[in-house]
């Protein structure tokens, strides 16, 4: 039916979603490495130390 692969709207499908995943992986990893640059992780252990809500209560 779909002598040529690409004419195949699952293979389109597939390109699309892999191209966006890599996309997604992408922006993900951009975002981290700009967060852990400006020191993102003293956010972490800021909540960390303060404990948890009934802690701090």
């Amino acid at each position: 039916r779909y002598g040529n692969l690409f004419y195949n709207p699952f293979h389109a499908l597939s390109i699309v979603f892999l191209y966006g995943s890599v996309l997604s992986f992408a922006t993900h990893g951009a975002t981290i490495l700009a967060v852990s640059r400006y020191g993102g992780e003293r956010e972490i252990e800021q909540i960390v130390d303060r404990g948890t809500a009934s802690e701090r209560a």
